[in-house]
């Protein structure tokens, strides 16, 4: 990312400085004629005052720019970090810090629990509204646009096939992810409850998540394959 300077504004404002001055002398050389000694001093006298004011007006503008110069080379580390930031947030950068692991386990039910993926769904908003800094579902970034899609009895995320056993990594602050799943008839005890699931959750602090490195644009839902 490069950020414009505008050290084109330094020289326009020492070019201007130069030519006002030199029209103003110019312009007083020519009213001296036919003026007394005493009205030349005071006319001399008002030019300079008013040259003066603008001089340092045009400094003051000069200071500012070369100030403004000065804070973008010390603040690159700053311009770095934000541009991280938000490159984290959309999702394409590798990411690594504490956490939670979600592990769905098959606890001797029939149905497999991607026939209810709304149910993962439900887990990926609860980690959203916890403010997870990124998540992830068997390896795969989730970012603001994933879609899940169920096809001839296979799970997508995006253009990738999930299989079983499913597993979340979601990173942030561990005890709020961990306490909006946990929470009383949440979403964890529902699973377990009513869909012969396990749902084991476990703290980490050196999670790992990947960038999302495919451009959804380019995926055609009709023509997912295997």
């Amino acid at each position: 990312m490069k950020i414009k300077i505008p050290y084109k504004s330094v020289v326009i404002c020492s070019i201007f400085l130069g030519v006002l001055i030199s029209i103003q002398f110019k312009t007083i050389n020519l009213e001296n004629e036919g003026m007394t000694t005493s009205k030349k001093g005071e006319q001399l006298l008002l030019e300079l005052k008013s040259l003066k004011t603008v001089e340092n007006s045009l400094k003051e503008q000069i200071n500012t720019i070369k100030r403004d110069i000065d804070k973008y080379k010390d603040g690159d580390d700053i311009l770095k970090a934000e541009i991280n930031y938000y490159e984290e947030l959309a999702g394409y950068t590798n990411i690594n810090g504490p956490g939670i692991t979600i592990k769905l386990i098959n606890n001797g039910s029939e149905d497999s629990i991607i026939y209810n993926y709304d149910l993962i769904l439900s887990i990926i908003n609860k980690l959203n509204s916890a403010q997870a800094t990124a998540i992830s579902i068997n390896e795969e970034r989730i970012v603001f646009d994933t879609y899940l899609n169920l096809k001839e009895d296979s799970l997508y995320i995006n253009n990738t096939k999930i299989k079983e056993p499913i597993t979340i990594n979601a990173i942030g602050d561990k005890d709020t992810l961990e306490s909006a799943l946990k929470i009383k008839y949440g979403i964890a005890w529902e699973i377990e409850k009513y869909y012969n699931y396990k749902v084991d959750i476990k703290s980490d602090d050196n999670i790992n998540i990947n960038g999302y490195d495919k451009k959804i644009k380019d995926i055609d839902v009709g023509n997912l394959n295997e």
